[in-house]
């Protein structure tokens, strides 16, 4: 579960889009994880990522990737699950899901997932809880 399982849980909380996986070793590099297409046209990317903390790791052709379609015009999104457990050093328990637009995906790779938080959709408390409406709305551009 590298990508935190967010490819099946798009699909099964926004099953109204068309959901094609991609394997970039056929297509090249840094295309991302999932195209979709919603009925009325709306389409886009994701690349999936998942985290324990606040860091992520993205390729520099994965950001080159997203930031040249995003400057097409394309929609592209990064999706981050941030899952954390209880424990000492912990702290409390988390599960969200954070959604990044491409053309800010740079900033991941020179700062945290905090550094960002003004330029990002949160969703909390795990996928029954994320706001899959809101989610909707921003993958379709409204």
């Amino acid at each position: 579960m590298r990508d935190g399982n967010l490819r099946q849980l798009f699909r099964e909380h926004l099953p109204e889009a068309h959901w094609v996986p991609v394997e970039t070793w056929s297509t090249g590099q840094g295309v991302p994880d999932s195209e979709y297409c919603f009925p009325g046209g709306a389409s886009g990317w994701i690349e999936n990522k998942k985290t324990s903390g606040w860091r992520v790791l993205i390729e520099p052709h994965q950001v080159a990737w997203l930031e040249r379609r995003a400057r097409a015009g394309g929609r592209c999104f990064v999706a981050i699950r941030r899952k954390t457990e209880t424990g000492p050093r912990r702290g409390k328990a988390s599960d969200e899901l954070i959604l990044i637009r491409g053309r800010d995906a740079r900033l991941l790779v020179d700062g945290d997932i905090k550094s960002i938080y003004d330029k990002v959709l949160h969703c909390y408390g795990g996928p029954s809880r994320w706001d899959w409406e809101d989610v909707r709305r921003a993958l379709k551009g409204g």
